[in-house]
This record gives C-alpha cells, sequence and structure tokens, in this order.
C-alpha cells in the first residue's frame, strides 16, 4: 500500500492579516499577511526572518483566533519580503472557510 505524500489539507486562497509573535515576549512582534490557509496551516508573506522550527504566536484580532504555531520554511521573496510557512497548533476549522 502506497503512503500519501504531499498536502492532506485542502488550500484556500485567502488574504487577511495576521500577526506573529515569539513566545518568549521578546520585542518581535510583527504583521503578516496571510496568502492561503488550511485547517492545520498556512502561508503567510512577512519582513522578517523566521528560523525554521521555532515557534510563534499566531493571531488574527478581528476574529480572536489564536494559536501556537511552528514555522516550517522560510524562503525569501524579495528584498525585505519573506514566505514563511506554519504548521499550527490548533485547527483554524470553519474560520479558515469564512470569506
Amino acid at each position: 500500500m502506497a503512503v500519501p505524500t504531499g498536502r492532506s489539507d485542502k488550500r484556500i486562497p485567502k488574504e487577511v492579516m495576521v500577526e506573529l509573535v515569539l513566545p518568549d515576549a521578546s520585542q518581535l512582534k510583527e504583521a503578516a499577511i496571510a496568502q492561503n490557509v488550511s485547517a492545520r496551516g498556512m502561508r503567510v508573506t512577512t519582513g522578517h526572518v523566521w528560523r525554521p522550527g521555532d515557534s510563534v504566536l499566531l493571531s488574527h484580532t478581528q476574529s480572536g483566533f489564536r494559536t501556537r504555531a511552528r514555522v516550517v520554511y522560510c524562503e525569501r521573496l524579495e528584498a525585505d519580503k519573506y514566505a514563511v510557512g506554519l504548521e499550527l497548533e490548533a485547527s483554524l476549522g470553519e474560520w479558515a472557510k469564512a470569506k
């Protein structure tokens, strides 16, 4: 039996503002734009380099959604702009589907 590869959750194109904060209460707090989301992850664009494996706090202030997330990757897109893949600790559930 073959083991499935790739993403198990459908990605939904959705651009919303979210906030990323290091959980150690450091000064690093950054607004980011979510480009697409799924129930357990999202890709965001930021102006800061985030290290894979780091834990961050993710929040969407309009909905009140907050969760811890793990940085999966950080790719440079252009000068001072990075794409960051996040694996979420809590499922986005219906928030991911809302328009």
